[in-house]
């Protein structure tokens, strides 16, 4: 098993895709990028599925998901 990614690291991808992109091309551009088995964490260790990450994200105010749609939020995203 690989170590897990960061949230920014998805945060990265969306931010590709013009900072809004459906969900499905966001999962998929995370399995191209990352692998189908990839995990993600937080700045405190938790460990998320592609799913988890977002509902992390979305909390944090990283991202907002509607209507399959995933955009950017207004919260800054961590520097590591």
């Amino acid at each position: 098993m690989s170590e897990p990614l960061y949230g920014h690291d998805l945060l990265s991808l969306l931010v590709e895709k013009g900072g809004s992109c459906r969900l499905e091309e966001l999962r998929a551009a995370s399995v191209a990028a990352h692998g189908p088995a990839a995990t993600y964490c937080n700045c405190h260790g938790d460990t998320f599925d592609f799913d988890g990450v977002l509902a992390f994200l979305g909390s944090k105010g990283k991202i907002q998901v509607a209507g399959g749609t995933v955009t950017l939020g207004m919260a800054p995203a961590c520097q590591h």
